[in-house]
Protein backbone atom coordinates (compact mmCIF):
# COMPACT_ATOMS: atom_id res chain seq x y z
CA UNK A 1 0.00 0.00 0.00
CA UNK A 2 1.21 3.52 -0.75
CA UNK A 3 0.38 6.86 0.83
CA UNK A 4 0.82 10.21 -0.86
CA UNK A 5 2.48 12.83 1.34
CA UNK A 6 0.72 16.00 0.25
CA UNK A 7 0.78 19.73 0.89
CA UNK A 8 -1.76 19.77 3.74
CA UNK A 9 -4.59 22.24 4.26
CA UNK A 10 -4.34 23.23 7.91
CA UNK A 11 -6.85 26.06 7.93
CA UNK A 12 -9.79 27.45 6.03
CA UNK A 13 -7.71 30.24 4.50
CA UNK A 14 -4.65 28.22 3.51
CA UNK A 15 -4.32 27.82 -0.27
CA UNK A 16 -0.62 27.09 -0.77
CA UNK A 17 2.65 26.42 1.00
CA UNK A 18 6.27 25.61 0.34
CA UNK A 19 8.68 22.88 1.40
CA UNK A 20 11.27 24.26 3.82
CA UNK A 21 13.20 21.13 4.77
CA UNK A 22 12.98 17.37 4.47
CA UNK A 23 14.01 15.62 7.69
CA UNK A 24 14.19 12.20 6.02
CA UNK A 25 15.77 10.77 2.88
CA UNK A 26 14.52 8.48 0.14
CA UNK A 27 14.68 4.87 1.28
CA UNK A 28 14.60 5.81 4.95
CA UNK A 29 12.28 3.95 7.31
CA UNK A 30 9.88 6.11 9.30
CA UNK A 31 7.38 5.49 12.07
CA UNK A 32 3.81 6.71 12.24
CA UNK A 33 3.76 10.18 13.79
CA UNK A 34 7.44 10.85 13.06
CA UNK A 35 8.14 14.37 11.80
CA UNK A 36 9.33 14.04 8.22
CA UNK A 37 9.34 17.58 6.81
CA UNK A 38 8.78 21.24 7.54
CA UNK A 39 6.25 23.26 5.55
CA UNK A 40 5.74 27.02 5.47
CA UNK A 41 2.46 28.74 4.68
CA UNK A 42 2.07 32.47 4.17
CA UNK A 43 1.87 32.84 7.95
CA UNK A 44 3.86 30.19 9.81
CA UNK A 45 6.09 27.14 9.60
CA UNK A 46 4.76 23.80 10.72
CA UNK A 47 5.81 20.17 10.84
CA UNK A 48 4.28 17.29 8.90
CA UNK A 49 4.15 13.81 10.41
CA UNK A 50 4.23 10.44 8.68
CA UNK A 51 0.63 9.17 8.39
CA UNK A 52 1.78 5.55 8.73
CA UNK A 53 4.95 3.55 9.33
CA UNK A 54 6.83 2.65 6.17
CA UNK A 55 9.61 3.69 3.81
CA UNK A 56 10.03 7.00 1.99
CA UNK A 57 9.78 5.70 -1.56
CA UNK A 58 10.23 8.92 -3.51
CA UNK A 59 10.57 12.63 -2.78
CA UNK A 60 9.16 14.71 -5.63
CA UNK A 61 9.51 18.27 -4.31
CA UNK A 62 12.78 19.61 -2.92
CA UNK A 63 13.00 22.64 -0.61
CA UNK A 64 12.64 25.90 -2.52
CA UNK A 65 11.06 29.35 -2.42
CA UNK A 66 8.30 28.18 -4.79
CA UNK A 67 4.76 27.93 -3.43
CA UNK A 68 2.70 24.83 -4.16
CA UNK A 69 -1.08 24.41 -4.01
CA UNK A 70 -2.75 22.55 -1.18
CA UNK A 71 -3.09 18.90 -2.18
CA UNK A 72 0.14 18.81 -4.23
CA UNK A 73 1.94 15.46 -3.87
CA UNK A 74 5.31 16.02 -2.19
CA UNK A 75 6.47 12.43 -1.68
CA UNK A 76 5.24 8.86 -1.55
CA UNK A 77 5.35 6.60 1.50
CA UNK A 78 5.51 2.83 0.90
CA UNK A 79 4.78 -0.17 3.07
CA UNK A 80 7.76 -2.23 4.21
CA UNK A 81 9.01 -4.43 1.40
CA UNK A 82 7.25 -2.43 -1.31
CA UNK A 83 9.26 -0.74 -4.06
CA UNK A 84 8.51 2.54 -5.77
CA UNK A 85 7.03 2.70 -9.25
CA UNK A 86 5.53 5.73 -11.03
CA UNK A 87 2.16 3.98 -10.91
CA UNK A 88 2.21 4.15 -7.10
CA UNK A 89 1.53 7.86 -7.20
CA UNK A 90 -1.54 7.55 -9.38
CA UNK A 91 -2.85 4.22 -8.12
CA UNK A 92 -6.55 4.46 -7.26
CA UNK A 93 -5.87 2.24 -4.24
CA UNK A 94 -3.18 4.50 -2.82
CA UNK A 95 -4.22 6.55 0.17
CA UNK A 96 -3.38 10.16 0.90
CA UNK A 97 -1.80 11.50 4.03
CA UNK A 98 -3.48 13.68 6.61
CA UNK A 99 -6.99 12.46 5.93
CA UNK A 100 -7.49 13.75 2.40
CA UNK A 101 -10.62 12.45 0.72
CA UNK A 102 -10.80 10.40 -2.46
CA UNK A 103 -11.95 13.50 -4.36
CA UNK A 104 -8.96 15.41 -3.04
CA UNK A 105 -6.70 12.58 -4.20
CA UNK A 106 -8.02 12.93 -7.74
CA UNK A 107 -7.39 16.69 -7.61
CA UNK A 108 -3.88 16.07 -6.32
CA UNK A 109 -3.16 13.63 -9.14
CA UNK A 110 -4.34 16.16 -11.70
CA UNK A 111 -2.10 18.84 -10.22
CA UNK A 112 0.89 16.51 -10.25
CA UNK A 113 0.36 15.63 -13.88
CA UNK A 114 0.07 19.28 -14.83
CA UNK A 115 3.48 20.22 -13.48
CA UNK A 116 5.43 17.19 -14.69
CA UNK A 117 6.01 18.80 -18.06
CA UNK A 118 6.49 22.43 -18.96
CA UNK A 119 7.24 24.18 -22.25
CA UNK A 120 10.89 24.54 -23.18
CA UNK A 121 11.45 26.37 -26.42
CA UNK A 122 9.11 25.14 -29.12
CA UNK A 123 8.58 21.74 -27.49
CA UNK A 124 7.50 20.44 -24.13
CA UNK A 125 10.24 18.53 -22.33
CA UNK A 126 9.00 15.80 -20.02
CA UNK A 127 10.78 16.14 -16.69
CA UNK A 128 9.91 15.65 -13.06
CA UNK A 129 9.74 18.74 -10.81
CA UNK A 130 12.76 17.42 -8.88
CA UNK A 131 14.75 17.03 -12.10
CA UNK A 132 13.85 20.56 -13.18
CA UNK A 133 14.87 21.95 -9.82
CA UNK A 134 18.22 20.13 -9.84
CA UNK A 135 18.89 21.20 -13.42
CA UNK A 136 18.19 24.81 -12.53
CA UNK A 137 20.54 24.65 -9.54
CA UNK A 138 23.36 23.05 -11.55
CA UNK A 139 22.92 25.12 -14.70
CA UNK A 140 21.96 22.14 -16.87
CA UNK A 141 20.01 22.53 -20.11
CA UNK A 142 17.43 19.73 -20.01
CA UNK A 143 17.37 19.66 -23.81
CA UNK A 144 20.72 17.86 -23.65
CA UNK A 145 19.63 15.27 -21.08
CA UNK A 146 18.27 11.89 -22.17
CA UNK A 147 15.26 10.79 -20.14
CA UNK A 148 15.02 7.19 -18.97
CA UNK A 149 11.68 7.48 -17.21
CA UNK A 150 8.28 6.45 -18.59
CA UNK A 151 7.74 7.97 -22.02
CA UNK A 152 11.24 9.45 -22.01
CA UNK A 153 10.57 11.53 -18.90
CA UNK A 154 13.71 13.06 -17.38
CA UNK A 155 14.27 12.02 -13.78
CA UNK A 156 16.60 13.31 -11.10
CA UNK A 157 18.90 10.34 -11.74
CA UNK A 158 19.14 11.35 -15.40
CA UNK A 159 20.33 14.84 -14.43
CA UNK A 160 22.81 13.41 -11.92
CA UNK A 161 24.22 10.99 -14.51
CA UNK A 162 24.51 13.85 -17.00
CA UNK A 163 26.54 15.85 -14.47
CA UNK A 164 28.84 12.90 -13.73
CA UNK A 165 29.68 12.54 -17.41
CA UNK A 166 30.56 16.21 -17.92
CA UNK A 167 34.03 17.76 -17.49
CA UNK A 168 34.22 19.79 -14.28
CA UNK A 169 34.81 22.98 -16.28
CA UNK A 170 31.72 22.49 -18.41
CA UNK A 171 29.09 22.64 -15.68
CA UNK A 172 29.46 25.22 -12.95
CA UNK A 173 27.64 24.65 -9.69
CA UNK A 174 25.78 27.60 -8.30
CA UNK A 175 26.41 28.45 -4.66
CA UNK A 176 23.11 28.59 -2.78
CA UNK A 177 22.95 30.96 0.20
CA UNK A 178 20.39 30.05 2.89
CA UNK A 179 17.31 32.25 2.61
CA UNK A 180 17.47 32.89 6.35
CA UNK A 181 20.68 34.86 5.90
CA UNK A 182 20.62 38.34 4.43
CA UNK A 183 21.77 38.12 0.82
CA UNK A 184 23.67 41.21 -0.22
CA UNK A 185 24.62 41.95 -3.78
CA UNK A 186 26.99 44.80 -4.50
CA UNK A 187 25.81 46.88 -7.44
CA UNK A 188 28.45 47.52 -10.10
CA UNK A 189 29.51 51.15 -10.10
CA UNK A 190 30.77 53.04 -13.15
CA UNK A 191 34.07 54.86 -12.59
CA UNK A 192 33.56 58.21 -10.89
CA UNK A 193 29.87 57.59 -10.15
CA UNK A 194 28.03 57.99 -6.87
CA UNK A 195 27.65 54.76 -4.86
CA UNK A 196 24.39 52.95 -5.58
CA UNK A 197 24.34 51.18 -2.24
CA UNK A 198 23.63 47.55 -1.42
CA UNK A 199 20.73 45.42 -2.68
CA UNK A 200 19.07 43.15 -0.11
CA UNK A 201 16.46 40.81 -1.65
CA UNK A 202 13.17 40.51 0.20
CA UNK A 203 12.64 37.29 2.12
CA UNK A 204 9.53 35.30 1.29
CA UNK A 205 7.91 36.37 4.55
CA UNK A 206 8.70 40.04 3.87
CA UNK A 207 7.28 39.75 0.34
CA UNK A 208 4.00 38.44 1.77
CA UNK A 209 3.87 41.25 4.34
CA UNK A 210 4.57 43.83 1.63
CA UNK A 211 1.88 42.44 -0.66
CA UNK A 212 -0.77 42.30 2.08
CA UNK A 213 -0.06 45.75 3.44
CA UNK A 214 -0.09 47.25 -0.04
CA UNK A 215 -3.41 45.57 -0.83
CA UNK A 216 -4.97 46.73 2.44
CA UNK A 217 -3.72 50.30 2.19
CA UNK A 218 -4.81 50.67 -1.44
CA UNK A 219 -8.23 48.99 -1.17
CA UNK A 220 -9.44 49.73 2.38
CA UNK A 221 -10.37 53.38 3.14
CA UNK A 222 -8.85 53.92 6.60
CA UNK A 223 -9.99 56.46 9.16
CA UNK A 224 -7.79 57.21 12.19
CA UNK A 225 -8.90 58.51 15.58
CA UNK A 226 -6.84 59.08 18.73
CA UNK A 227 -7.62 59.64 22.38
CA UNK A 228 -5.50 60.30 25.45
CA UNK A 229 -6.21 57.85 28.26
CA UNK A 230 -5.39 58.43 31.90
CA UNK A 231 -3.55 55.24 32.82
CA UNK A 232 -3.06 55.76 36.57
CA UNK A 233 -5.84 53.31 37.44
CA UNK A 234 -4.59 50.82 34.85
CA UNK A 235 -1.09 50.78 36.38
CA UNK A 236 -2.46 50.45 39.91
CA UNK A 237 -4.81 47.61 38.95
CA UNK A 238 -2.04 45.67 37.20
CA UNK A 239 0.25 46.09 40.21
CA UNK A 240 -2.50 44.77 42.50
CA UNK A 241 -3.45 41.80 40.31
CA UNK A 242 0.07 40.86 39.20
CA UNK A 243 1.02 38.67 42.20
CA UNK A 244 -2.45 37.09 42.34
CA UNK A 245 -2.42 36.12 38.64
CA UNK A 246 1.19 34.96 38.91
CA UNK A 247 0.35 32.68 41.82
CA UNK A 248 -2.68 31.18 40.04
CA UNK A 249 -1.35 30.82 36.49
CA UNK A 250 2.43 30.92 36.77
CA UNK A 251 2.50 33.71 34.16
CA UNK A 252 3.04 37.46 34.34
CA UNK A 253 0.04 39.72 33.86
CA UNK A 254 0.73 42.17 31.02
CA UNK A 255 -1.04 45.37 30.02
CA UNK A 256 -1.99 43.61 26.78
CA UNK A 257 -3.98 41.04 28.77
CA UNK A 258 -6.09 43.77 30.38
CA UNK A 259 -6.42 45.57 27.05
CA UNK A 260 -7.69 42.44 25.28
CA UNK A 261 -10.30 41.84 27.95
CA UNK A 262 -11.58 45.42 27.86
CA UNK A 263 -11.40 45.71 24.06
CA UNK A 264 -13.57 42.59 23.76
CA UNK A 265 -16.09 44.15 26.16
CA UNK A 266 -16.24 47.31 24.03
CA UNK A 267 -16.58 45.32 20.81
CA UNK A 268 -19.63 43.56 22.29
CA UNK A 269 -21.26 47.00 22.39
CA UNK A 270 -19.93 47.99 18.94
CA UNK A 271 -20.13 44.75 16.90
CA UNK A 272 -19.14 46.40 13.59
CA UNK A 273 -15.57 46.16 14.88
CA UNK A 274 -16.04 42.39 14.83
CA UNK A 275 -17.21 42.19 11.24
CA UNK A 276 -16.02 41.69 7.66
CA UNK A 277 -17.19 43.23 4.40
CA UNK A 278 -18.29 40.52 1.95
CA UNK A 279 -19.38 42.04 -1.34
CA UNK A 280 -22.56 44.00 -0.64
CA UNK A 281 -22.98 42.44 2.81
CA UNK A 282 -21.44 42.85 6.25
CA UNK A 283 -20.83 39.65 8.19
CA UNK A 284 -20.73 40.10 11.97
CA UNK A 285 -18.82 37.28 13.65
CA UNK A 286 -20.08 35.50 16.76
CA UNK A 287 -16.76 35.20 18.59
CA UNK A 288 -14.32 38.04 19.19
CA UNK A 289 -10.93 36.68 18.16
CA UNK A 290 -8.23 39.23 18.95
CA UNK A 291 -4.85 39.14 17.25
CA UNK A 292 -1.82 40.52 19.09
CA UNK A 293 1.00 41.79 16.88
CA UNK A 294 4.33 40.18 17.89
CA UNK A 295 7.70 41.23 16.48
CA UNK A 296 10.00 38.28 15.72
CA UNK A 297 13.40 37.91 14.06
CA UNK A 298 11.59 36.86 10.87
CA UNK A 299 9.14 39.75 10.86
CA UNK A 300 5.72 40.51 12.28
CA UNK A 301 3.35 37.68 13.21
CA UNK A 302 -0.13 38.01 14.70
CA UNK A 303 -1.23 35.06 16.87
CA UNK A 304 -4.93 35.06 17.70
CA UNK A 305 -6.64 34.59 21.04
CA UNK A 306 -10.06 33.05 20.36
CA UNK A 307 -13.44 33.97 21.90
CA UNK A 308 -11.97 36.59 24.22
CA UNK A 309 -15.43 37.82 25.22
CA UNK A 310 -16.03 34.47 26.96
CA UNK A 311 -12.75 34.38 28.90
CA UNK A 312 -11.74 35.70 32.29
CA UNK A 313 -8.47 37.52 32.79
CA UNK A 314 -7.09 34.40 34.48
CA UNK A 315 -7.80 32.45 31.30
CA UNK A 316 -6.45 35.12 28.96
CA UNK A 317 -3.04 35.45 30.65
CA UNK A 318 -1.72 31.88 30.13
CA UNK A 319 -3.20 31.65 26.63
CA UNK A 320 -1.59 34.92 25.57
CA UNK A 321 1.72 33.90 27.13
CA UNK A 322 1.66 30.58 25.27
CA UNK A 323 0.87 32.23 21.94
CA UNK A 324 3.69 34.77 22.30
CA UNK A 325 6.16 32.08 23.36
CA UNK A 326 5.26 29.91 20.36
CA UNK A 327 5.48 32.92 18.05
CA UNK A 328 8.99 33.80 19.21
CA UNK A 329 10.15 30.17 18.95
CA UNK A 330 8.45 29.66 15.55
CA UNK A 331 6.24 26.88 16.89
CA UNK A 332 2.82 28.35 16.14
CA UNK A 333 0.18 26.03 14.74
CA UNK A 334 -1.95 27.22 11.84
CA UNK A 335 -4.92 27.40 14.20
CA UNK A 336 -2.96 29.92 16.29
CA UNK A 337 -2.92 32.54 13.52
CA UNK A 338 -6.23 32.13 11.69
CA UNK A 339 -9.74 33.52 12.18
CA UNK A 340 -8.73 36.82 13.76
CA UNK A 341 -11.49 39.44 13.82
CA UNK A 342 -9.66 42.39 15.45
CA UNK A 343 -6.02 43.30 16.12
CA UNK A 344 -4.08 45.12 18.85
CA UNK A 345 -0.64 46.59 18.12
CA UNK A 346 1.30 47.87 21.14
CA UNK A 347 4.52 49.82 20.55
CA UNK A 348 4.57 51.46 23.97
CA UNK A 349 7.51 49.31 25.08
CA UNK A 350 9.54 50.89 22.27
CA UNK A 351 8.96 54.41 23.60
CA UNK A 352 6.48 55.36 20.85
CA UNK A 353 3.99 58.07 21.83
CA UNK A 354 1.36 57.22 19.21
CA UNK A 355 1.21 55.78 15.69
CA UNK A 356 -1.08 54.65 12.90
CA UNK A 357 -1.42 51.06 11.71
CA UNK A 358 -2.78 49.31 8.64
CA UNK A 359 -5.87 47.13 9.01
CA UNK A 360 -5.46 43.40 8.46
CA UNK A 361 -8.26 42.46 5.98
CA UNK A 362 -10.92 41.20 6.23
CA UNK A 363 -10.95 42.78 9.70
CA UNK A 364 -12.49 46.22 10.14
CA UNK A 365 -10.29 47.65 12.87
CA UNK A 366 -6.94 47.72 14.63
CA UNK A 367 -6.12 49.37 17.97
CA UNK A 368 -2.75 51.09 18.46
CA UNK A 369 -1.24 51.55 21.92
CA UNK A 370 1.46 54.09 22.79
CA UNK A 371 3.76 54.39 25.80
CA UNK A 372 2.68 55.47 29.27
CA UNK A 373 4.16 58.76 30.44
CA UNK A 374 3.78 61.18 33.32
CA UNK A 375 2.14 64.43 32.29
CA UNK A 376 1.00 67.56 34.14
CA UNK A 377 -2.81 67.61 34.29
CA UNK A 378 -5.43 69.86 35.83
CA UNK A 379 -7.80 67.85 38.05
CA UNK A 380 -10.57 69.66 39.97
CA UNK A 381 -8.80 72.96 39.37
CA UNK A 382 -5.51 71.66 40.76
CA UNK A 383 -2.32 71.02 38.83
CA UNK A 384 -1.12 67.46 39.31
CA UNK A 385 0.93 64.79 37.54
CA UNK A 386 -0.89 61.81 36.06
CA UNK A 387 0.13 58.80 33.97
CA UNK A 388 -1.34 58.98 30.47
CA UNK A 389 -1.16 57.03 27.20
CA UNK A 390 -2.38 57.47 23.64
CA UNK A 391 -4.77 54.98 22.05
CA UNK A 392 -5.59 55.04 18.36
CA UNK A 393 -8.16 53.22 16.27
CA UNK A 394 -7.95 52.58 12.55
CA UNK A 395 -11.31 51.59 11.06
CA UNK A 396 -12.55 50.45 7.66
CA UNK A 397 -14.69 53.43 6.66
CA UNK A 398 -16.80 51.25 4.36
CA UNK A 399 -18.16 49.47 7.43
CA UNK A 400 -17.57 51.81 10.36
CA UNK A 401 -18.63 55.47 10.41
CA UNK A 402 -16.50 58.05 12.18
CA UNK A 403 -19.08 58.55 14.93
CA UNK A 404 -19.17 54.81 15.65
CA UNK A 405 -15.36 54.65 15.79
CA UNK A 406 -15.30 57.65 18.14
CA UNK A 407 -17.94 56.09 20.40
CA UNK A 408 -15.99 52.82 20.51
CA UNK A 409 -12.80 54.65 21.48
CA UNK A 410 -14.56 56.65 24.19
CA UNK A 411 -16.19 53.52 25.60
CA UNK A 412 -12.79 51.84 25.80
CA UNK A 413 -11.34 54.99 27.42
CA UNK A 414 -14.04 54.91 30.08
CA UNK A 415 -13.41 51.23 30.83
CA UNK A 416 -9.65 51.74 31.11
CA UNK A 417 -10.00 54.75 33.40
CA UNK A 418 -12.69 53.18 35.60
CA UNK A 419 -11.66 49.52 35.29
CA UNK A 420 -14.88 47.80 36.41
CA UNK A 421 -13.86 44.81 38.50
CA UNK A 422 -16.63 42.72 36.97
CA UNK A 423 -14.61 42.71 33.75
CA UNK A 424 -11.41 41.61 35.46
Amino acid sequence: MAWNIIMPKLGMTMKEGRVVEWLVKEGEKVKKGQIILQIESDKIQFEVEAPESGIIGKIFILPSEDSLPVGQVLAILLSDGETYSPESLFSPTSETALGMSEDATETTVALSREITSEPSGAERLKASPVARKLAQEKGVDLAGVKGTGPGGRITREDVENFLLNQPSTQVQEQVRIPAKEAIKEKVAEPAGSVSLGTVIPLSRHRKIIAQRLTTSYSTVPHIYLFSEIESTELKATRSYLFPLIKAETGHDLSYNDILMKLVAASIVQFPLFNASLEGDNIRVWDDINIGLAVATDDGLIVPVLKAVQKKSLREIVPERAGLVERALSRKLAFSDVEAGTFTISNLGMYGVDYFTAIINPPQTGILTVGKMMDKPCVVNGQLTVRSVMQLGIAADHRVVDGAVAASFLQDLKMKLEKLPHSLI
